[in-house]
């Protein structure tokens, strides 16, 4: 089976973002998550800067993106 993604090359370990709850959620925070790398990172870009895959910017689970979205009102 043909690879669609480059695998990580580790140039994302620099913008690692750091884990703050008192200011809130990571996506509140503006960080990404890399699901190839599984790291979030600060990147203002919508793909890795290292593997190609796009960043996600919001959360999977229904309890989550509820409140995300009451944040942002």
């Amino acid at each position: 089976m043909c690879e669609l993604y480059v695998h990580c090359n580790s140039a994302c370990k620099q913008y690692i973002a750091k884990s703050n709850s008192a200011e809130g959620g990571r996506y509140e925070q503006g960080q990404k998550r890399c699901p190839e790398c599984e790291v979030f990172i600060f990147w203002e870009g919508l793909w890795c800067p290292c593997c190609g895959r796009l960043l996600r910017t919001k959360p999977r689970a229904r309890k989550l993106k509820n409140k995300l979205s009451l944040s942002r009102r």
